[in-house]
């Protein structure tokens, strides 16, 4: 496909996105008082997305400054296993590994977008039967100018490539925010035309944590020109230390002792399981 169908696809895709958005009943009234980040995507999205559009400032270590930032009643930071902190807080010194399992009705609907996101290089999971991809992060504060235009605190880029392609595999712009004393995870996924956002709440899972969008203003949030939408869809990950007995299976082909930590994102549409993504990070 050339460039100019590229253009015209992303051109089309919010405005499709917002039209099925209120076919299949998404609200517009559930994302209401949730800030969220404006950026969109191109036609391609891509590593050098960032830089295409001068939204990269000085490099970081890690997906956030600090997991004290988190920190309420219920939630201690400093309860956190060493190895999943540093994974948060120095996220550029693992490389992970991740595979996809992709769950019945949807099999047959992933496996045609897996041509789309290969080529977009946005959310480029491995399709049904597809091989685990290994990662490369590359992370970085987003520009100051693009800083102080989002609604959110502190956003970070997090690029994520394939080490074998170089095809990107996942760029997002971590942030927060705070509601009624409570600090919120606020994600951002660049799509052509629009943004993929998700809130999720922290807290302690043994000494790992989870993440859910089972909390004030967590969801998942599709952002338009037409404005943003509450997708009928939740998340819920579970991060821990590599060696502990309750730590899910690492991706295929990964020793589960060979990792420092291994963690599971689990994905539902409609109520219904979508994927199941299995990370293992090991530092370099």
């Amino acid at each position: 496909m050339d460039r100019p169908s590229l253009r015209a696809l992303a051109a089309g895709f919010g405005g499709l996105t917002a039209a099925a958005a209120g076919v299949v009943g998404v609200s517009y009234a559930g994302a209401r008082g949730v800030p969220l980040s404006a950026l969109h995507g191109d036609a391609v999205v891509g590593p050098d997305w960032a830089d295409r559009h001068g939204l990269r400032g000085a490099d970081a270590a890690g997906e956030m400054e600090s997991l004290a930032a988190y920190a309420r009643p219920g939630f201690t930071p400093d309860g956190v296993h060493p190895d999943v902190r540093a994974l948060y807080e120095h996220t550029s010194d693992f490389e992970m590994t991740l595979d996809a399992t992709w769950h019945r009705p949807f099999r047959l609907g992933a496996r045609l977008a897996s041509r789309w996101t290969d080529r977009v290089e946005q959310l480029n999971l491995p399709g049904p039967g597809g091989d685990p991809k290994r990662l490369r992060s590359d992370l970085a504060d987003l520009a100051a100018w693009a800083a102080r235009e989002d609604p959110r605190e502190e956003p970070r880029l997090w690029i994520r490539t394939d080490t074998r392609t170089d095809d990107g595999v996942f760029v997002a712009v971590y942030a927060s925010h705070v509601r009624d004393g409570e600090r919120f995870v606020n994600i951002a996924v660049p799509l052509p035309g629009a943004n993929l956002a998700t809130v999720l709440r922290m807290r302690h899972r043994g000494d790992g944590i989870e993440l859910t969008t089972d909390c004030p203003d967590g969801g998942l949030y599709l952002h338009t020109g037409a404005g943003a939408f509450a997708l009928p869809a939740s998340q819920r990950f579970l991060v821990l230390p590599g060696r502990d007995p309750a730590a899910p299976d690492p991706p295929a082909g990964v020793d589960r002792y060979d990792a420092d930590v291994l963690a599971r994102q689990r994905i539902r549409l409609f109520g219904l399981p979508l994927v199941t993504v299995r990370y293992a990070a090991v530092r370099e």
